[in-house]
């Protein structure tokens, strides 16, 4: 060592003797960020979790499809991920038309690589029964008129007469 760096440092320990340091208190940082950092890449690998699709599925599909359709589950599978879809059998050559833009929607929405699609059939949904409205007889109306008459206010009487009359056709079946 030669002189000057010796000089060197001992006015560095002699500067250091002088400052009185205080040590930096850092709190440990929460175990659920170091478990996040860990499990991030993993988790990515396994597919989005079907509740977070079923939340998002009309924004990710759109109306159409979301109507016919419902995300069950993603499995992993021998090409990569699964996606499991529920949907009648009559949709089935829908969805199997639709593939490929249903897993590029899917995989953009959810960052993660689904690379097929399996459609679990299931039986239709019941059509509800049509009710058929039918007109209003003569002797209904005229009844329906006679209960309004000791309403005053002609607005209150409209809506109430409308109302009745709603009542009253679209309560029979055909």
């Amino acid at each position: 060592m030669d002189w000057d760096e010796r000089e060197k440092e001992r006015e560095a320990e002699r500067r250091l003797a002088a400052t009185h340091a205080i040590p930096v208190f850092r709190p440990a940082k929460p175990m659920g960020v170091a478990l996040q950092k860990a499990l991030r890449p993993i988790l990515k690998e396994a597919g989005p979790a079907p509740e977070t699709l079923k939340s998002r599925w009309p924004e990710i599909v759109g109306l159409k499809l979301a109507a016919i359709t419902q995300p069950v589950r993603v499995s992993r599978g021998r090409g990569g991920n699964v996606l499991h879809l529920s949907a009648p059998s009559a949709a089935a050559p829908i969805i199997s038309h639709s593939k490929e833009h249903i897993l590029e929607r899917v995989n953009l929405a959810s960052g993660s690589k689904i690379r097929e699609i399996k459609i679990i059939q299931t039986a239709p949904q019941k059509q509800l029964a049509l009710v058929i409205p039918r007109p209003l007889t003569p002797e209904q109306r005229a009844a329906l008129v006679k209960s309004l008459s000791p309403v005053r206010t002609p607005a209150l009487k409209s809506a109430l007469g409308e109302l009745g009359e709603a009542i009253l056709t679209g309560m029979r079946k055909r």
